[in-house]
């Protein structure tokens, strides 16, 4: 089974980041993400991981392209390569306009600023910018893979178009086989991957994983690009309650905690991970949530009963 799974969303310290590649390499995992939440780089957590591990995939989930200029993130991505030995998968996003608006950044166009910076990125990347005959910047080094986030099928077209792979995230079943579908029309022959990011919050106190899903899903389901999906999708009526202030315990349904994501007991999560696959996702990403208070290795541990 093919499974990526990310370090936990607001970030860990370095010691833990070397730990959790080190157990989920172990475990068999087929790659580790880092997500960027500032004032932690993914890049920078991919390196660490690099580092630390032989085989496993290393990668971002996702490196927000308003904050580094093409240049600057192919030769950052470039350092994780060469150090990781082939391993980098970079996965690009806009990130949200909440976050975004905070450090004054004009997002314009997401579908033309994500366009022009894959392209620019890949051109530095494989040598072929025209800046290569005025500044002395080429590494011999493979160029690593291209991940980018995409909600819509204007964006999954993009994705295989020009990438190696998509990241939707909090999307259901079938809004992610719309996306896929799109994908492939683009990506046409070319080895591509159809990733599933999904929130999980495992334990065997069900009733408290339950409660965390609740909790944490209704926290994301809020951000505006993820609303319209979940509308477009027939969740609007779970979208409302939460833009009314009621409770996500209360405000969430069933359907779209199922939908959305991995809860309770590892064994009981088998099934909805199965239908991921089935779904045509090639490598879901699994984002751990604590339930309660557990600690980045807590999470990991239980994790890794997935793949039992």
């Amino acid at each position: 089974m093919k499974l990526g799974i990310t370090t936990p969303i607001r970030g860990c310290s370095v010691k833990e980041l070397r730990s959790l590649a080190i157990k989920a390499e172990q475990a068999g995992f087929y790659g580790i993400f880092s997500p960027e939440v500032p004032i932690y780089s993914a890049i920078g957590n991919a390196h660490v991981m690099a580092e630390a591990t032989k085989s496993i995939r290393i990668g971002t989930w996702v490196t927000n392209i308003y904050m580094r200029e093409p240049i600057m993130c192919a030769a950052e991505a470039i350092t994780v390569q060469e150090v990781s030995e082939g391993r980098m998968i970079l996965g690009l996003g806009n990130s949200h306009k909440p976050v975004n608006d905070i450090f004054g950044i004009d997002m314009g166009d997401q579908y033309e600023s994500m366009r022009d910076y894959v392209v620019k990125l890949r051109s530095y990347a494989d040598g072929s910018s025209d800046h290569y005959e005025k500044v002395p910047i080429k590494r011999n080094v493979p160029v690593f893979d291209i991940y980018i986030t995409g909600l819509t099928e204007r964006t999954a077209g993009l994705a295989g178009d020009l990438a190696d792979g998509i990241m939707p995230y909090l999307a259901d079943l079938k809004h992610l086989k719309k996306l896929y579908s799109s994908a492939k029309s683009k990506a046409g022959d070319k080895k591509f991957e159809f990733t599933s990011g999904i929130p999980v919050f495992l334990s065997n106190n069900t009733d408290e994983a339950i409660k965390a899903a609740r909790v944490g899903v209704g926290r994301q389901a809020l951000r505006p690009s993820y609303k319209r999906v979940l509308t477009s999708s027939g969740f609007g009526e779970d979208v409302k309650k939460l833009e009314a202030g009621i409770p996500p315990e209360e405000a969430i349904s069933d359907e779209l905690l199922n939908q959305l994501s991995l809860y309770g007991k590892p064994e009981d999560c088998r099934k909805q991970l199965e239908a991921q696959y089935a779904n045509g996702a090639t490598l879901p990403i699994l984002t751990p949530f604590p339930v309660g208070s557990q600690s980045p290795m807590e999470m990991m541990d239980e994790l890794v009963k997935l793949l039992d």
